[in-house]
């Protein structure tokens, strides 16, 4: 079963949030383009939990935001204890926001699966010989 998310909710005022406001004074509005790129990463990962652990995924989340390695490590730094963005354990990170979306997901896609079970079940598929 997929485990990720291609969808999760963006509020039309979330710059106005503090955590938003606290990361563009400190990086810039450039830096708030840099979270909601990573925060696509973190729902497309398996879990919706991006390895930073890993050495290749670090490398191309790296690139990909154009950051070097001192830049990275001081936006993941400032996104996880100064703006309380993202959720980092032990190089594993993810959001509230792709957490909260992937939890409704996979409780549809479980409703989903069981009504197609039901269904097989009711009308299961006759085998004719002849």
């Amino acid at each position: 079963m997929k485990r990720n998310i291609t969808y999760y909710p963006h509020y039309v005022d979330s710059h106005n949030h503090w955590k938003f406001k606290l990361l563009r004074s400190l990086l810039g509005w450039e830096a708030e383009g840099k979270f909601w790129a990573l925060n696509n990463m973190i729902a497309a990962s398996e879990n919706c939990v991006l390895k930073l652990s890993k050495k290749q995924i670090r490398a191309a989340v790296m690139n990909d935001l154009s950051l070097s390695s001192e830049q990275f490590e001081r936006f993941i730094t400032i996104l996880t204890h100064e703006c309380e963005l993202i959720i980092n354990l032990d190089g594993c990170i993810t959001t509230d926001i792709v957490r909260d979306s992937l939890q409704l997901v996979m409780k549809d896609r479980e409703e989903a699966r069981n009504r197609k079970q039901k269904e097989k079940d009711i009308n299961p598929t006759k085998i004719f010989s002849i």
